[in-house]
This record gives structure tokens, C-alpha cells and sequence, in this order.
């Protein structure tokens, strides 16, 4: 007897090439069968006429922990239709934490960020200590690291290094590009592929490199297109919003410590100070974020100032930075085999509120930039194929019930489904909790906290095929 019946939905599976009116049934958290007109017994009937039903959407830069997010961020990205993610900069013990009520039902796999001052005690850590911190992280239930060069900027070497003791652990490491040397822009990208030099690298938020600070957006665009067609051991995401998310705090001196942030003053010709981010406010061209308790809040103008004076003048902020042109290109840019330059469609989101996959990848169809398939290969098939997770982003007859629900008029997720049971229908949220994705070496840690761990191999470097 089938768990649920979804009836008359369009689905969408280009893994098993499906694109019409279907019905999909759910059996113990597993697809049981997909057709037209099924019949059977079953327990529950929901009718999806008019809405897309299709593999539920993968999130692959997200932001969950304190560092860069937020225990809100669980539930902003499962309400925008995620049903699996990877946050990007953990800690894992915040994410540990933070789902035991907050998880919101998701799949998450944890990319553990590397503050060096932080795990290191110094800028330049020793390659013995990057070697120490991935294996902690691994071993606590990370699938990989991140170096978060935009922030916490690296020697190229030390760089290199993470790189390669990454590549011989079959792990991942992902790097926000930017180190001591090169700046978080087009010239840190060029930078970071060159020092992958072959291996292995998640490159982060290519958009973020395309904002027009050394030449114009649609040329830095071309530039970052050309180089990851050249490098195809470089998987990407890159995101949709004009929001970025970074740190605005001023120190006592009247200094900004945030690399990011003074890029981002720059780029909008206002000075690197405390006057440039009130004048940044005042210009509607930033805003900082604030805890609604449930949803983060995003505020402007006075009333943003207000809060970051009543902060101490710290705070995590968001420019509208990011230009259209550039986050279009990307978004469409193919190799010559037809496959996409920029693999996922990622928010780099959670608690920063910028999960717009459902809503951007939609509307991009309906302009006509991207079909649905397309869109479906960019939200969820990727992603499943980037984590190993061979289970997932697609509807084969045993396949893990990973599924989105879709409003198309409205470009909105109406409801998930999540290893097969409804995590999220209507604006509300039924999962709790989270399962662990990680590696066989982690597996005991992530049980330990009271996670239940799937497992996935990362020895397989060959993720595109």
C-alpha cells in the first residue's frame, strides 16, 4: 500500500525524461512508481493539478551557524522549498546545536569554515595545522572545509595546501576566493583556480566576483565564464539575489575589518568608513539584518542605521550589490557538451534572506533563459550528483522521496516532501530536526549528537557525468 498519492501534477525528471501530467507514489520514504492515471491502494490522496512537482531542490551554499547565519536560517530555507543543503561555513557544533530545534526537517551537509586566527592561532598556519583541522572537522562530521578568503584571507600557499590534503582525504574544500594577496573580486578567482591548478575546488558565489570592481560586470562575467570552461575540476554555484551578506562593524579606531565590506563601499564610490556605511543606509543600497525570531528582518535607512548605532555599530549586512547582468550570464552560460558553466543554482541564503531558488529559477524560465528541465538539472540534479547522493534529484522507482512542489504562476514553493515524509505545505513547516550528510568517518560523531547520518562516498571524483 502506497504512503501518498500525488495526482495530476507536471512533473518534471529529465534524469528519467519526464515532462508532463503525472502521478507519483510514495512508499516508505522511497519512489514507488511514477505514471499517468496511477491506481492503487493507498493512504492519502493529494491532487497537485497545476503545480510542478519535481525533485526537491538542493541548496549548495547556505548559511546555517553563527558565523554567517543563524538558527532562523533552518526555517527560511526549508519554507523557500529546500529540501537538502550545504552550509558553508558551520561550526558544526552551532549546527549541532541550533537543529535540534530548528533543523526544519532538511538533509545538510557541513562545510566547516577556516578562521586561521580562530583554529590556528595565526594568519599562516603550518601545513601539519591545516592537515589537523580538516581531519577534526571530518572526523566531527564535516564532509569537507571552507577557505573563506573574502573574510579570513590565507597565504596563497597555505591555500594550495588545503587543496591537496583535501584532494588525498576525498574531501571537499570549498574556497570563497580571496587571500593575502588577491582581494574577494575577478583577480582572487583567477587566483584561487590557478592555485587548484587541477584539483579538485567548490569555488563559491562566482557572481560575488563579477560586481564590476576592477571592469565592468557583463566583462568580468565573460572572464569568469572562459576560466571555469578552461577548468573543469572547478565546480561552481553562483546565486540570483542583488543581496550580498557580510560583516559591518567598525572598530574603535574607525576602522572596517571586513574585507568584503570595503570592496563593496568601493564599488559605490563612497569612503571605507563609518560615514560611507551611513551614507550606504541613507542611499538605500544597504541593509542590516535583524532577528525576527522567527524570519530574519532586513533594515534601511534610518531605521537600519538606528539599529546598527544601537549594535555598537556591528552588525551583519547586506549591499545590493550584486548587478543583474552578471547574475543572468551566469546563470545561462554553457560549455561547448552543452552542460552548465555554473553547476548550481545556490542561494548563499539561510539565515541572510536571499532563498530565491524557487522564485529566480522560475521566473528565469518564463523569460525564457532557462527551460524547465534546465532549471531542475541547476535546483536539485547537480546538487545530488555534487554530494554523492545518487538517490536523489530524480524520480527512479526506488529513489529517495526528495520532492519540491511548485506554484509556477506564482514562482513560489507550496510544499516538500523530504525523505518522504511532508516537511513543508503551505507556509508551514512540519520536520523537525536534521539528517547528517556526511562521510563513513564521521558517522559516529554526527549519531553521537543525536543525528541520524547518511552516508555518502566521496572517493568518486567525477561528479558531472
Amino acid at each position: 500500500m502506497w504512503d501518498l498519492l500525488l495526482k495530476n501534477g507536471h512533473v518534471v525528471d529529465p534524469t528519467n525524461d519526464r515532462n508532463g501530467i503525472m502521478d507519483v507514489a510514495i512508499e516508505n520514504g522511497k519512489i514507488a512508481a511514477v505514471g499517468e492515471n496511477l491506481q492503487g491502494l493507498t493512504k492519502a490522496v493529494e491532487d497537485c493539478a497545476g503545480l510542478l512537482v519535481v525533485p526537491g531542490v538542493i541548496d549548495g551554499h547556505l548559511h546555517l551557524g553563527s558565523v554567517f547565519g543563524g538558527s532562523n536560517g533552518y526555517r527560511m530555507a526549508a519554507l523557500s522549498g529546500v529540501t537538502s543543503c550545504i552550509d558553508m561555513a558551520g561550526p558544526y557544533l552551532d549546527l549541532y546545536k541550533y537543529a535540534r530545534t530548528e533543523g526544519a526537517g532538511m538533509n545538510v551537509a557541513i562545510m566547516e569554515g577556516f578562521d586561521p586566527m580562530k583554529e590556528c592561532g595565526t594568519k599562516s598556519p603550518a601545513r601539519s595545522q591545516v592537515a589537523d583541522f580538516i581531519e577534526r572537522s571530518t572526523t566531527n562530521g564535516a564532509l569537507g572545509i571552507k577557505l573563506i578568503g573574502g573574510h579570513w584571507p590565507l597565504p596563497v600557499e597555505v591555500c594550495r595546501d588545503a587543496i591537496e590534503l583535501s584532494y588525498e582525504k576525498h574531501n571537499f574544500v570549498a574556497w570563497h576566493a580571496g587571500s593575502m594577496t588577491s582581494s574577494s573580486n575577478i583577480g582572487g578567482m583567477k587566483e584561487a583556480i590557478e592555485t587548484a591548478d587541477g584539483l579538485p575546488l567548490h569555488l563559491a558565489h562566482v557572481n560575488s566576483y563579477c560586481r564590476g570592481h576592477i571592469r565592468a560586470p557583463e566583462i568580468e562575467s565573460q572572464e569568469a565564464i572562459e576560466m571555469l570552461k578552461q577548468n573543469p575540476n572547478v565546480w561552481s554555484d553562483a546565486y540570483m539575489s542583488p543581496l550580498n551578506g557580510t560583516v559591518i562593524d567598525v572598530l574603535e579606531d574607525g576602522t572596517l575589518p571586513d574585507h568584503v565590506t570595503r570592496c563593496c563601499l568601493e564599488i559605490f564610490k563612497l569612503p571605507v568608513t563609518k560615514e560611507g556605511i551611513r551614507a550606504a543606509f541613507k542611499q538605500g543600497i544597504l541593509f542590516i539584518m535583524r532577528d525576527g525570531k522567527l524570519v530574519t528582518e532586513l533594515l534601511g535607512g534610518d531605521e537600519g542605521i538606528a539599529q546598527w548605532e544601537a549594535n555598537g555599530f556591528k552588525g551583519m549586512g547586506s549591499f545590493t550589490v550584486n548587478p543583474p547582468v552578471s547574475r543572468l550570464m551566469l546563470q545561462q552560460a554553457k560549455r561547448d557538451d552543452g552542460s552548465f558553466v555554473i553547476d548550481s543554482m545556490s542561494t548563499d541564503g539561510g539565515c541572510v534572506p536571499r532563498n530565491v531558488i524557487v522564485p529566480m529559477g522560475i521566473n528565469l524560465v518564463k523569460f525564457g533563459a532557462l527551460t524547465l528541465s534546465e532549471f531542475v538539472q541547476k535546483s536539485s540534479i547537480a546538487g545530488a550528483r555534487y554530494l554523492r547522493l545518487g538517490d536523489r534529484g530524480h524520480f527512479s522507482e526506488g529513489a529517495c522521496a526528495d520532492i519540491t512542489i511548485i506554484d509556477y504562476d506564482r514562482a513560489v514553493a507550496v510544499e516538500t516532501i523530504v525523505n518522504g515524509c511532508v516537511n513543508m505545505k503551505n507556509g508551514v513547516l512540519y520536520g523537525q530536526s536534521m539528517k547528517v550528510i556526511t562521510s563513513e568517518k564521521g558517522k559516529k560523531v554526527v549519531n553521537d549528537n543525536g543525528y541520524e547520518a547518511i552516508v555518502v562516498d566521496m572517493s568518486d571524483t567525477n561528479v558531472r557525468r
